[in-house]
């Protein structure tokens, strides 16, 4: 006797309906593939239904979020996620869940996601049950992993922020023994349960052999999570198809020992009753597949990757300097921009290394905020994948998230939150807004070396769904932060370390007046100052962030040596790049120098001056100057020679401008 012949008749029926569906549902997924019905690629739930059945029945959809692998498609399902709308989007048709954009691996509904990135939704679940606590809702978070997420260092990360936090998650590990081709045993090393119980998370593991068991042992989990505290549950389960539809290299002999075991197999086998739901579930799938593919393709019209809130309008008078009082730099205004929004949200949240007090953070840009607003300003582990995908996860349960990082060149270490997850919120998953901010203390001219000197933002230019903004000393970084947050997408916020110690600029450069100029649908648009006496300039200078100091000094020089008049670009967007406004100077000047401290190849300058060409009615001029490509030197004679500087930017404008002989 097998342990589910002894269970209810009535319990083995409410497990098996939701389970049959699932699976006829995959193995005719598998049949479209086979048939050229259906293309790129499908990770089926196939051996594992009963895991996301026995998981769903104690979760409220309303309330709780769930976070799944690519192999996601039995958790939606049994979550309550409309089937139709499933395989229209794998179909490409009318009605599909995602628009057509997230495919087989990118589903969302609700507060359903899932990723085909393995370990990254430890971190955004974590940070929704965080947000969840924040605003006092009762749900709790649930991220699905898969055994292969064990060697992932971002899992590890965000069981050190759940346990720090004390939030309520719930890790639910499926372990099916492999990892697409690789038995998990051949790689794995050590204690699992002492590896989880040593972050301080209850651990349980339990098998599906006996599912009615396992819904019961599930239904305690779910209640202690609910208590508000972090668990870890492996539930082993086997994978009786492919890692991808027919990429399997495991041994016949494994596959049917699988299916021998396979506790669904069996019920369909033994138990007439569930063999007449399997029965009806063909049928009924069958029918599904001719429904949606009667109905008519997808518009092809891409849309737009960034939300566009329609009240969102920007304008250079409201991020512009307005006053500067005495003794005061850049750091406060930053400090004071972010109580600001700590006061405005209660609910909003500031994470990063060391930014509590006394400390204050690396630049001292928080200095205070940890004493004022105890339970919004958190100083987190070294976790930079951890911190960002945390402040995802918060922003996607609808707190404002605010994560710095230490220093720009960290960023490395949290690309992919940002990338492969909160750059595609809007387009792929239809999340309307994702209230994120990644600040980087960005640049050099400290001496501090190669890994704590680069000017990394071009990394995220090209991003579809991110926004990367510069903050100069003539920008109010209050007006800036908020402006970021009503247009809604994640953002990127470079602030140079040098623009900590400038004091602000309120008043407008040398012979300049501020022009005003705006920007609708979340847009930031650039700070722009053009001669005082209305005439045309003779240079269009274009520069962000640190390098505003270098380009101003310049033009001071050039105006009292050359008579030369410039017209002012400080950017605020540099992704996606606004360039009427620079392309509208050039017309006038005929005259183009951009200048920024990463190496130019490649840099914000070519696609200025590429964005610019594309539109240009006249031939123009053109210089882009940043530093030299090599790694920042630690020496600070080394240093100065490879950033750029007012005298290398003045020589740039004399050859651009007269053709001075010499290097360009």
């Amino acid at each position: 006797m097998t342990p589910q012949d002894s269970a209810p008749a009535a319990a083995i029926s409410a497990l098996a309906r939701p389970a049959v569906f699932i699976r006829t549902f995959e193995e005719r997924l598998l049949q479209l593939f086979s048939g050229g019905g259906l293309a790129g690629t499908l990770h089926t739930c196939l051996g594992q239904e009963l895991v996301a059945v026995a998981l769903s029945r104690h979760l409220d959809v309303d309330r709780d979020a769930l976070f799944a692998t690519h192999r996601g498609h039995g958790h939606y399902l049994a979550t309550g996620g409309p089937a139709d709308a499933l395989l229209a989007e794998l179909l490409g048709r009318q009605g599909a869940l995602c628009g057509g954009r997230g495919g087989t691996q990118h589903l969302r509904r609700g507060r359903f996601f899932s990723t085909g990135v393995q370990g990254e939704a430890a971190a955004l679940a974590t940070g929704f049950a965080w947000a969840l606590r924040q605003k006092g809702e009762p749900g709790i978070a649930v991220a699905v992993l898969g055994d292969g997420t064990l060697g992932e260092g971002a899992l590890y990360e965000a069981l050190g922020f759940a346990a720090w936090r004390d939030v309520p998650v719930l890790f639910f590990l499926e372990y099916n023994g492999w990892a697409m081709s690789t038995e998990a045993k051949d790689v794995e090393r050590g204690d699992l349960a002492k590896r989880i119980e040593g972050f301080g998370v209850p651990f349980a593991r339990t098998s599906d052999q006996d599912p009615v068991a396992l819904a019961e042992h599930l239904r305690q989990v779910v209640e202690c999570v609910r208590a508000g505290h972090p668990f870890f549950q492996v539930v082993d389960t086997r994978r009786l198809g492919a890692h991808s539809k027919g990429d399997d290299t495991r041994p016949a002999t494994v596959i049917e020992r699988l299916r021998r075991e396979d506790p669904l197999s069996f019920w369909i086998s033994e138990q007439p009753s569930v063999a007449a739901l399997y029965a009806d579930a063909r049928v009924a799938v069958q029918g599904l597949v001719r429904e949606v593919e009667a109905r008519a393709s997808l518009d092809p019209t891409p849309g737009s990757a960034w939300p566009r809130p329609p009240g969102a309008l920007a304008s250079t008078a409201l991020l512009a300097q307005q006053t500067s009082a005495s003794n005061e730099f850049m750091v406060d205004r930053v400090r004071a921009a972010l109580s600001d929004l700590l006061e405005r949200d209660r609910h909003a949240i500031l994470l990063g290394e060391d930014i509590a007090d006394p400390h204050g953070g690396a630049f001292r840009a928080t200095r205070g905020l940890s004493t004022g607003f105890p339970q919004q300003v958190a100083a987190t582990p070294i976790s930079e994948s951890a911190i960002v995908g945390v402040a995802t996860g918060l922003a996607m349960g609808g707190v404002p998230a605010v994560a710095e990082l230490m220093f720009a060149d960290f960023a490395t270490l949290a690309v992919d939150p940002l990338v492969n997850y909160a750059a595609k919120l809007h387009y792929v998953y239809g999340q309307p807004r994702c209230p994120l901010i990644v600040r980087l203390a960005s640049g050099g001219g400290r001496g501090y070396g190669p890994t704590h000197s680069q000017s990394l933002e071009t990394l995220f230019l090209g991003v579809p769904g991110l926004r990367v903004v510069s903050l100069s000393a003539r920008h109010e970084p209050s007006a800036l932060l908020a402006a970021i947050l009503d247009g809604g997408a994640p953002t990127v916020l470079v602030e140079h370390k040098r623009v900590y110690a400038d004091a602000p600029r309120p008043e407008p450069p040398l012979d300049c007046e501020l022009h005003s100029v705006s920007a609708s649908g979340g847009d930031l648009p650039p700070l722009v100052y053009l001669p005082a006496d209305g005439r045309a300039g003779d240079v269009t200078l274009v520069t962000h962030g640190g390098m505003l100091d270098v380009a101003e000094i310049a033009m001071r020089e050039l105006l009292v040596a050359d008579e030369l008049r410039f017209e002012l670009i400080v950017l605020t967007q540099l992704w996606p790049l606004l360039c009427h406004e620079i392309a509208a100077s050039v017309s006038r000047t005929g005259r183009l120098c951009v200048l920024e401290e990463s190496p130019a190849p490649y840099g914000v300058g070519s696609a200025v001056i590429a964005a610019v060409a594309e539109s240009a009615r006249r031939p123009f001029q053109a210089r882009a100057l940043g530093a030299v490509p090599v790694p920042i030197p630690s020496v600070r004679s080394l240093e100065e020679c490879v950033l750029p500087n007012s005298a290398s930017l003045v020589q740039s404008i004399r050859q651009l401008v007269r053709h001075y002989p010499g290097e360009s």
